[in-house]
C-alpha cells in the first residue's frame, strides 16, 4: 500500500513538473518572439534608411536627384546611374518592408507609413517611371504588382517616352 501511495505522489509531482515546464517554455517562446520582432523592425529601419544616409553622406547626390526628377530622360548617363541606383535601393527597401509586413514581423504602423512614403514617391516622381522601365523584372510577385500600381498612378507613366 505504501508503494502504491508513493507511486501516485510521484506521478502527481511528475505531471505538475510537466505543466510547469510547458508554461516556462511558453513564456520563453513569447519573449523570443518579441525579440525577433524587435530585430526585424531594426533590420527594416536599417535597410530603409540606407538610401537617405547615402544622400546625406554625398552632397552632390542631391543635385543629381533633382536633375533626374525634373527630366529623367534627359540627364547625363552619370547622373542617371547614380539616381537609378539610389531609387533601386529605395525599391529594395520597400520590397523588404512589404514582405516583413506580410509575415507580421514589423509593426503595421511602420509598414503603413513606409508604404505611404514609397507609394507617393513612385506615383509622383517621374524618375520612378524610367526606373520601372529598366528594373521591373528585378521584382517578383506579389510585390511587383503592388509597386506597379503606384508607378501606373504616376502622371508621367502614360507619357513615359516623352519625358
Amino acid at each position: 500500500m505504501r508503494l502504491e501511495k508513493a507511486a501516485l505522489v510521484a506521478e502527481i509531482i511528475g505531471g505538475a513538473a510537466v505543466v510547469i515546464s510547458v508554461a516556462y517554455l511558453a513564456v520563453q517562446l513569447a519573449d523570443n518572439n518579441r525579440l525577433m520582432r524587435s530585430q526585424a523592425h531594426y533590420n527594416a529601419l536599417e535597410i530603409a534608411q540606407r538610401p537617405f544616409e547615402t544622400l546625406i553622406e554625398d552632397g552632390s547626390l542631391a543635385g543629381a536627384l533633382e536633375r533626374c526628377e525634373s527630366s529623367p530622360r534627359e540627364v547625363v548617363s552619370e547622373d542617371w546611374k547614380r539616381c537609378s541606383t539610389y531609387y533601386f535601393m529605395q525599391a529594395n527597401a520597400w520590397e523588404y518592408l512589404y514582405y516583413q509586413n506580410r509575415d507580421g514581423t514589423i509593426p503595421s504602423e511602420f509598414w503603413d507609413g513606409s508604404d505611404s512614403y514609397f507609394s507617393g514617391e513612385a506615383a509622383n516622381n517621374p524618375a520612378w517611371v524610367r526606373l520601372w522601365a529598366e528594373v521591373a523584372d528585378a521584382f517578383g510577385e506579389p510585390f511587383r504588382s503592388h509597386m506597379e500600381k503606384s508607378i501606373h498612378a504616376n502622371p508621367r507613366f502614360s507619357m513615359k517616352t516623352k519625358d
